[in-house]
């Protein structure tokens, strides 16, 4: 832990904003579970369009596979609007001619959505220090650069059992915007109920989260325990190794 003082500095801390993946929850790609799930889109297609559709492996490869390249490029460029997800999936299916309807399009994202929650893990900590953070009367919300399908999202957390242990959750495929973004920030401030002042944002990423946060007006903590991004400017008010000791941290 390290700059824990420049924390306390900012007053009393009434409200936390945590970052989702890397920092409450892990993840690997669930193959088997996707396999599975575009075997039933290949299915659902055949019987909806009528038409001949690919097999499962050529799904995968040119709609989920080729999707998630062009997510990851709209993350190399720094943009802070929002990629739009059902755009991309009806593009990338209309490419194997087949033309989907926006609800049918919203219905595969749902089948591929939900194959990527058996390769969700709840991060060791964080329902435990959560469960701390809520006794002492904080309020903990979740503010998440996610493209996918906000229904699918808000599904996700309760699978992994994160709603009931937050009092709000963001996606930015809600909102539109990506952080650094002050609007995704201001969203998820109202979707709290905070103020900037009294909050503290939480996260693994030094660009996204704590300039993001500083933009915003609030204060905020590299979290080092499942992705080790170095801060050699020492941007962030306070730096932790385990997500088990920011109720330590916020408490002094």
């Amino acid at each position: 832990m390290s700059r824990p003082d420049r924390l306390q500095a900012g007053g009393p801390v009434h409200a936390v904003l945590f970052d989702y993946g890397q920092t409450l929850v892990t993840y690997i790609r669930p193959d088997d579970a996707l396999r599975r799930a575009y075997t039933e889109i290949g299915v659902l297609l055949g019987d909806r369009l009528g038409v001949p559709v690919p097999d499962t492996a050529s799904l995968l490869r040119d709609v989920h596979d080729t999707v998630d390249e062009r997510v990851a490029e709209h993350e190399a460029t720094d943009a802070l609007e929002e990629i739009d997800l059902t755009a991309a999936h009806i593009a990338a299916y209309a490419a194997l001619g087949l033309r989907l309807a926006p609800d049918l399009a919203d219905e595969v994202q749902r089948i591929e959505q939900q194959a990527w929650w058996s390769g969700m893990t709840l991060a060791p900590d964080a329902a435990a220090t959560l469960r701390r953070l809520r006794a002492r009367g904080l309020r903990l919300g979740l503010c998440s650069n996610a493209p996918y399908r906000p229904a699918s999202m808000q599904a996700q957390l309760a699978h992994v059992g994160l709603d009931r242990l937050l009092d709000s959750a963001t996606f930015s495929s809600a909102v539109g915007w990506r952080k650094p973004s002050p609007r995704l920030f201001e969203q998820a401030l109202v979707d709290l109920g905070a103020r900037a002042s009294t909050t503290v944002v939480v996260g693994d990423r030094v660009r996204e989260d704590i300039e993001g946060a500083h933009a915003g007006g609030m204060r905020a903590v590299l979290l080092r325990e499942h992705r080790c991004e170095a801060d050699p400017d020492g941007i962030a008010d306070a730096v932790i190794l385990r997500l088990a000791d920011l109720p330590d941290l916020l408490a002094s």
